[in-house]
């Protein structure tokens, strides 16, 4: 006898293909029967409902908050089976005596109360591995972290000491089971690097079988440099390559059909033989980290350094016209775009948009934004904000393009604790029902079976998940059942902390985690390494 079986349910399998009538078998991890399926154990009607692999988030910053959220809370509950971590360079290994504390500030920002007693890449699968979690993660090696470990600060000259330490920490990190290598070269400290170290480094990367993913070194005035910069580097690393929320923000210098104009580089790559894709993101808005539109005159002496600066009135007279980079609507005055999310200081601010905190703090918003990243010293790198980025027919043209996995760029969160209380945004409540809800029912911008396709099978076999991502006999039983009619979520921007409506049951490795809408409190996810 089997152990579950979902009767009669609307499969859409994850290859894109329509979907099709029918029932599905679980015996343990694994799916065993699709069709006629025998007895079970447990017997779900699945009537009505819409039965699909569990969802692959391609980019996510979960592993900020997955030990204060070991159950994935938000994220499950809206599909999410697997998450891949470590992305823009940001990474919570390797660590050493230089890097530590940097580690342990991040993690306490997300409410993380406990020992960061893990050094290497391995120890830190280890420490997730050893308490548990609800969904399956993987994760990149992030080179921010890299840097930080090796000794390196802000604008340092790289050494062949450096480089050597580096390539020892990628060299454990792949032998440990990192998908790859990532970047985040608009934010400290991968903004100060030279292509020559990273060609150094994704050499290494190649010769390890791994992968290359970038949050790349613009996106708006040097878009173009940026998309050949890391067509070069992938090129020179010999690797698959992923280019993170691959988007362009509105107004923001960017030229003239820019998006358009750089995926065709891609496409061209890709034509050419080389192993290229990117990923996308739901919503109109997106988080990033404040200290990026901040130049580099005023970081390179680390965070500490910039927050005693900042009580300088003419430091702060220099920066009201010198922070022209990153979200560039910002310096134009578009203060209104802009809302911060987390922030150690201002937990009261936390959801408002800068001119309602301007106008309780009556100061304005360039007094207001010096204020806040100046209170936070040491931890001014953990102020999130979140942007007004995109317009809908740019997120339609994104999500609808062949070579693009849809992801969120957040990370899990939960309703009660702590944590709820320093993670305030949208994406973590409902990125992934966006695209159920939004993108597919209301704009009907890709039918159920591609959006299921780009947000299962692609990202899964994009970084080598075996037997996850798809619907078939003898693979690995992640899958979510849901009301495609009804799904749907009630989070928003000024009220996030809501979980979503429609999902009837999510499953890991052959074990119920949500059942209607509930988390059980199980963690049968698993740490996956790359073969």
């Amino acid at each position: 006898m089997i152990d579950i079986a979902l009767r009669g349910g609307w499969i859409i399998d994850g290859s894109g293909k329509n979907r099709f009538r029918a029932d599905i078998g679980l015996l343990g991890e694994k799916i065993v029967e699709i069709g006629r399926v025998s007895s079970a154990k447990i017997e779900i009607d699945a009537e009505g409902l819409i039965v699909a692999p569990g969802f692959v988030d391609p980019h996510s910053h979960s592993d900020f908050t997955l030990h204060s959220n070991r159950e994935s809370h938000s994220s499950i509950r809206q599909g999410v089976t697997t998450e891949i971590v470590g992305n823009c360079g940001f990474s919570n290994a390797p660590l050493t005596d230089a890097s530590v504390s940097i580690a342990e500030s991040r993690l306490r920002s997300y409410a993380y109360k406990g020992e960061v007693d893990w050094r290497s890449f391995g120890e830190y699968l280890e420490s997730l591995e050893s308490g548990g979690v609800s969904a399956n993660v993987a994760s990149f090696v992030g080179h921010n972290s890299i840097r930080a470990a090796a000794g390196l600060q802000g604008d340092e000259d790289v050494t062949d000491s450096h480089l050597k330490k580096m390539q020892g920490f990628i060299e454990e990190a792949m032998e440990s089971g990192a998908l790859g290598f990532s970047t985040g070269l608009e934010y400290a400290p991968g903004r100060y690097c030279k292509t020559n170290e990273l060609e150094f480094l994704v050499k290494v990367t190649g010769r390890n079988n791994g992968i290359y993913t970038s949050h790349v070194r613009n996106r708006d005035s040097g878009l173009f440099e940026s998309i050949q910069e890391f067509l070069d580097l992938a090129r020179v690393g010999n690797l698959p390559a992923q280019i993170s929320h691959f988007n362009v923000r509105h107004d923001t210098n960017a030229p003239e059909n820019g998006w358009k104009r750089a995926t065709e580089m891609m496409m061209d790559a890709r034509r050419g033989g080389m192993d290229v894709q990117a990923d996308t993101t739901p919503f109109r808005t997106g988080i990033g980290k404040f200290t990026a539109i901040l130049p580099d005159w005023l970081l390179n002496d680390g965070f500490s350094a910039a927050a005693k600066a900042l009580k300088d009135n003419l430091v702060r007279d220099r920066l009201r016209t010198d922070c022209d980079r990153y979200w560039r609507f910002v310096h134009k005055g578009q203060w209104d775009r802009l809302r911060l999310s987390s922030s150690p200081n201002f937990p009261e601010f936390q959801g408002l948009s800068f001119p309602e905190i301007a106008k309780a703090m009556k100061k304005d918003e360039w007094e207001v934004a010096f204020d806040i990243l100046m209170a936070a010293g040491e931890e001014m790198d953990e102020i999130i904000v979140v942007g007004e980025l995109f317009t809908e027919e740019h997120l339609a043209e994104m999500i609808s393009h062949p070579e693009f996995s849809l992801g969120v760029d957040g990370y899990t969160s939960t309703t009660e604790g702590p944590l709820s209380e320093v993670t305030v945004n949208q994406q973590a409540y409902c990125g992934h029902i966006e695209y159920l809800a939004h993108h597919v029912r209301e704009m009907q911008t890709l039918t159920l079976e591609q959006a299921i396709h780009k947000m299962a099978a692609k990202p899964a076999a994009r970084f080598g998940l075996s037997g996850r991502g798809e619907l078939k006999q003898g693979n690995f039983a992640d899958l979510v059942v849901f009301n495609a009619e009804k799904v749907s979520s009630k989070s928003s921007i000024e009220e996030p902390r809501v979980y979503p409506e429609g999902i009837r049951m999510v499953a890991v490795n052959g074990v119920i985690v949500v059942d209607n809408g509930e988390h059980t409190g199980k963690r049968p996810g698993k740490v996956l390494r790359r073969n």
